[in-house]
């Protein structure tokens, strides 16, 4: 049986299109939600990265999601499920 993540969009991908160098650069996400878009699996992907712990889930795209906008989510959860 595979792994959810042996289905990704993005297996194999370089690791500088998920966590880009330059954070400034407006389009420095596109890339890597374009793969997130098309992925059949990015919920599970999603799912994983906001069950880190906050200080250790800080950088890269998850699931379709920057580091701010799984900020915005678990704040959300824990404003309503807390």
């Amino acid at each position: 049986m595979k792994k959810w993540w042996e289905k990704a969009a993005c297996l194999g991908a370089s690791p500088d299109i998920f966590f880009p160098h330059d954070i400034l650069a407006n389009d420095r996400w596109d890339r890597a939600r374009a793969f997130c878009e098309a992925c059949p699996v990015h919920f599970y992907c999603l799912d994983e990265a906001l069950g880190y712990e906050d200080h250790e889930d800080r950088w890269g795209m998850f699931g379709g999601m920057t580091p701010g906008e799984r900020r915005v989510v678990r704040d959300y959860r824990r404003r309503n499920n807390g």
